[in-house]
């Protein structure tokens, strides 16, 4: 069965990933003090540095030579309040597939575990090499995971991912969270901490109003009229971030959409019913 190229950029990144936090290779540390601010304990919050540059030559079904550069960028969670987080690694794996629109993520894990087992995957059609050529037919890929902020109670992470594949009009660039809860040990989901989704959606239009100008008529909407729910979101503060990839519901150059729902553009009694009380809690709305 022929690969398609999504899941092979996806692939070729995670597999840079997997090699390098096995090796260990790079390794920092950083220390933050989260539940006592006077703890100076460097085992409290630990991280890796990690940065890979991988070339490749592809050949493909029609025996044309492809060239890759993938470049990935990473501030990886080693040790998070004294403990190891698998839990945050697995959501930051989850991420980076979503990102690339690829939905096997059970095929990816078996890849990562036994990459000689992975039956769409031939390894011996791809030749590492010292220099990529510019020929018409070169794809690019840069991944960059950072850790954007960090409360006593969330932990924010960003994933930004551009990838170019040759012969396409443009790149294509997404910016993905993982909002992770320091108290359960999980990342948190959007159907956690909401619990109308018509309202979230009458209030992200609101908010993309107010933020961009743009009403229904410049948006991709579909048949029904209604805004899709959000396929990403953040938390910063006590506003909740709805989050639209390039094309999800505006054009290219409209760029991608985020909205933030701050409290000031709901009611007092609207604020009750958007969020759970899971969610009133982490946006420190609770009363």
């Amino acid at each position: 069965m022929t690969m398609n190229k999504t899941l092979l950029f996806a692939l070729l990144a995670i597999c840079a990933l997997w090699s390098s936090c096995s090796n260990n290779s790079n390794t920092g540390s950083a220390a933050t003090a989260v539940d006592n601010p006077k703890v100076t304990d460097s085992t409290l919050c630990q991280f890796s540095n990690i940065d890979i540059d991988k070339q490749f030559s592809y050949i493909d079904e029609d025996g044309d030579t492809l060239y890759f550069d993938n470049s990935f960028s990473a501030f990886w969670p080693q040790i998070i309040n004294g403990k190891p987080c698998p839990n945050l690694q697995q959501a930051l794996f989850r991420a980076m597939t979503d990102s690339a629109e690829l939905n096997q993520l059970d095929k990816v894990t078996d890849f990562l575990l036994n990459p000689g087992n992975y039956t769409e995957y031939d390894a011996n059609k791809f030749t590492p090499v010292t220099q990529v050529k510019d020929n018409g037919k070169l794809s690019t890929s840069e991944v960059d995971v950072i850790m954007q902020s960090m409360t006593d109670r969330l932990l924010l992470y960003h994933l930004g991912t551009y990838s170019y594949m040759a012969g396409g009009a443009h790149g294509i660039y997404a910016n993905n969270y993982v909002t992770y809860d320091l108290k359960t040990e999980k990342a948190v989901s959007l159907e956690e901490i909401v619990a109308d989704t018509t309202l979230l959606r009458e209030t992200t239009l609101k908010s993309i109003s107010v933020t961009y100008n743009y009403g229904k008529d410049d948006l991709f909407l579909p048949d029904n009229g209604l805004l899709p729910l959000p396929g990403d979101f953040y938390i910063e503060g006590s506003a909740l971030h709805v989050v639209y990839q390039v094309y999800e519901i505006a054009s290219y150059a409209q760029g991608m959409i985020d909205a933030p729902i701050y409290p000031h553009l709901l009611k007092p009694e609207e604020i009750k019913q958007l969020y759970t009380p899971y969610g009133l809690e982490l946006l420190d709305l609770a009363e």
